[in-house]
């Protein structure tokens, strides 16, 4: 592929803007140079950009490329909206999301572009069939140029990155991006087929089961390949230290989500050659739908487990009397915590509820915090102080709100309950937690919630 000057200019000086800023981020000065590796990481995603657009310019025409353009877009909320609920309940930086989301819509798409083209050419003049690279090349670069964005992330961030259920999220957006671009590729191409077959109308039609097929039933393909490796990336995550056993795992989830790629595009070619258009079709339900269920299923298992380790992890802060045993129990499930916020709601109107919802996100947080004590990772001993703040701070607006409820406190064995004569009396704790009896803040913790 010959690239224009204007793209070789732009990834050029993007690849060292780019790879100064991600050193200086692995050494830890990324915050006082955050411009230029935002700079870098911007001009990368312009010459990836300018990379796609201009090879299907060139080959199907403008009118193609913003045909392909706007049918690509119809689907990516849904990809990228899946991925962001997936992963909702935890703070993760925008800027993360949005650079996974990038790389794999701009550089991951430009990088397997040039190979795959490359490898094409190769095989045409060594007397092989051109399409073997989607069986050969192509998922060997495709899935190593998505899976190092999120590597990016790990290496230079990891504190954002800290077990699976981060690694499919950022996996998953860099998934979702190459499909999105791959699909104005192929869109494109559609469009130009039925136009120049018939009309501009047969494009559209051509368009319109392209987005039915690659937009709905299999637009989760790649995230779900990426997936596989995500899996790898979060199993490193979770072992500090150990380099060998991290590697293993990268590379061989990697590894397996390369096989099952090569599975996905090597039914349909074989199904071509062999002249047996059904063969992708028989495979899809039979084992890719599966699949693709399963990884569901366990997504939605780690996003539960986010929930479960919070309770785990903050069960000595029940003991030593921070937390009651109804709020610990709220925070074991993500339907606990709806009730929870319904409740505070209801006593005490928005502000209850965006305080309740508050009190949630700093109980995951601090969770976090011990849960990488707990693997060997460094603490952050002010995120903990402002998550504790918080967490006081959010329960000062609802506690007590429901006038029917005495005012009780909570010294991790017994509950001292103000009872309507004045008397405050010590109650033993019920075997069930009876949600909500939060334990009243102590004053130094003033708030306000608008």
């Amino acid at each position: 592929m010959n690239l224009t000057t204007t793209a070789q200019a732009i990834l050029g000086a993007a690849a060292i803007l780019a790879l100064g800023g991600i050193a200086l981020a692995r050494i830890g000065l990324a915050r006082k140079v955050r411009g230029i590796l935002i700079t870098g990481v911007a001009l990368l995603f312009a010459g990836g950009g300018t990379v796609l657009a201009w090879a299907i310019v060139e080959g199907a025409g403008a009118q193609a490329f913003a045909v392909g353009l706007a049918a690509a877009i119809l689907p990516a909320p849904i990809l990228v909206g899946t991925f962001l609920w997936l992963g909702r309940y935890r703070r993760r930086p925008w800027l993360v999301l949005a650079f996974c989301f990038g790389w794999g819509a701009c550089v991951a798409t430009a990088i397997s572009l040039i190979v795959n083209t490359g490898a094409s050419i190769l095989l045409e003049r060594n007397d092989f069939d051109p399409n073997l690279a989607a069986v050969v090349s192509a998922p060997v670069i495709e899935e190593i140029a998505k899976l190092l964005g999120p590597l990016l992330v790990y290496w230079t961030a990891r504190r954002h990155l800290t077990g699976t259920l981060d690694a499919l999220v950022y996996c998953g957006l860099a998934g979702a991006g190459f499909a999105v671009a791959e699909n104005v590729l192929y869109a494109s191409g559609a469009y130009l087929y039925g136009a120049q077959s018939l009309d501009a109308a047969a494009g559209i039609a051509q368009v319109t089961i392209l987005v039915a097929v690659r937009g709905l039933a299999t637009m989760f393909a790649h995230p779900l390949m990426t997936g596989l490796s995500a899996i790898g990336l979060g199993k490193a995550a979770r072992r500090p230290g150990r380099k060998g056993i991290q590697t293993v795992w990268i590379i061989g989830m990697l590894l397996c989500g390369m096989g099952l790629h090569a599975l996905w595009n090597g039914s349909s070619v074989l199904g071509v050659n062999l002249d047996m258009p059904a063969l992708w079709f028989a495979l899809y339900p039979a084992f890719l739908a599966p699949l693709f269920f399963t990884m569901v299923g366990a997504a939605l298992w780690l996003r539960a487990a986010d929930a479960r380790r919070t309770q785990t992890v903050l069960a000595p802060l029940c003991a030593a009397g921070q937390v009651s045993p109804p709020e610990l129990a709220s925070l074991a499930t993500f339907s606990r915590r709806a009730a929870a916020r319904t409740w505070a709601y209801r006593h005490a109107g928005k502000p209850g509820e965006n305080a309740m919802r508050d009190f949630q996100r700093a109980a995951s947080d601090l969770a976090e915090q011990y849960d990488q004590a707990s693997i060997g990772r460094p603490w952050d001993g002010r995120q903990i102080e402002h998550a504790v703040y918080r967490m006081n701070a959010a329960r000062a607006v609802y506690a007590g709100a429901d006038r029917y409820m005495p005012p009780a406190l909570w010294d991790g064995r017994q509950y001292h309950i103000t009872f309507p004569d004045g008397q405050v009396r010590a109650v033993e704790a019920p075997s069930q937690p009876v949600m909500p009896l939060p334990v009243a803040p102590p004053p130094a913790y003033p708030v306000t919630y608008a």
